[in-house]
């Protein structure tokens, strides 16, 4: 491991728990797109996380949203998404048949990833499930739009969360605070819990919306907390995907 990748772990210390959510400005999320793609994996048993759907049958979440306390993926039949559970009624839902984690993923013993930034996974979801014609899949940023990313960056984040679980809340005005790393974290000034692991960091282009990484947990930069996603290494195709997928990883 590099001088440069133990320095990136020391100085975040990326968390399950912790402070309330620290938001730029925060509200209630609009109903529309790219909100509608946003949708909540809930656990059979208890718990939630957020998810958003990329292609018609995929959605993307936090990987250790996807595994139990002791270390083992859930099942997917454990699993069902709400797609776009908002104010004005749930505009679908979709059985999950399999478990699409990153290349490379894998867990330490105290069930964190030992690479923060792969901490990723899709769930294929099943199509026999219902959704409305609204919800339609965000696009993932190219390479091109993940190095174009600078100080003048701001990120829109949509969440469910343990105080609004049945309504989305947006986090608007998010600041770039740093990209560190191979594969990449993005750090920016709102602070969240893992409660909101999963949540789309979203950034605005001329042509719309795309998604640029997704909310992994806190940390802390020079004593400030920060929030932490993992950046995409890759645009996810989800034919390639199905090629390392299993139903019970």
């Amino acid at each position: 491991m590099s001088a440069c990748r133990l320095a990136l772990i020391t100085a975040l210390f990326l968390s399950i728990g912790g402070a309330d959510p620290l938001w730029a400005e925060e509200r209630t999320a609009v109903d529309g797109w790219p909100t509608f793609a946003v949708g909540k994996v809930n656990v059979r048993g208890g718990g939630f996380c957020t998810a958003t759907l990329v292609a018609p049958d995929r959605m993307l979440t936090a990987a250790h949203c996807l595994r139990d306390a002791s270390g083992r993926w859930y099942h997917p039949t454990r699993l069902m998404v709400e797609l776009s559970p908002h104010r004005d009624g749930r505009k679908g839902h979709a059985p999950v048949r399999a478990i699409v984690p990153a290349p490379g993923l894998t867990f330490a013993a105290d069930g964190r990833a030992d690479d923060p930034a792969r901490n990723w996974a899709v769930l294929e979801l099943n199509t026999g499930g219902r959704r409305d014609a609204r919800v339609q899949p965000v696009p993932l940023a190219s390479p091109t739009d993940r190095d174009s990313l600078g100080d003048d960056s701001v990120f829109t984040l949509v969440a469910f969360t343990p105080q609004r679980p049945f309504v989305a809340t947006m986090a608007e005005g998010c600041r770039l605070l740093q990209i560190r790393g191979e594969p990449r974290l993005l750090l920016h000034d709102c602070a969240a819990t893992a409660a909101v692991a999963g949540a789309p960091v979203f950034t605005d282009t001329g042509a719309g919306p795309i998604l640029v990484g997704i909310q992994i947990g806190t940390g802390s930069l020079d004593g400030e907390p920060v929030g932490v996603a993992a950046m995409l290494e890759r645009i996810l195709d989800p034919g390639v995907l199905l090629d390392g997928r299993t139903d019970n990883p």
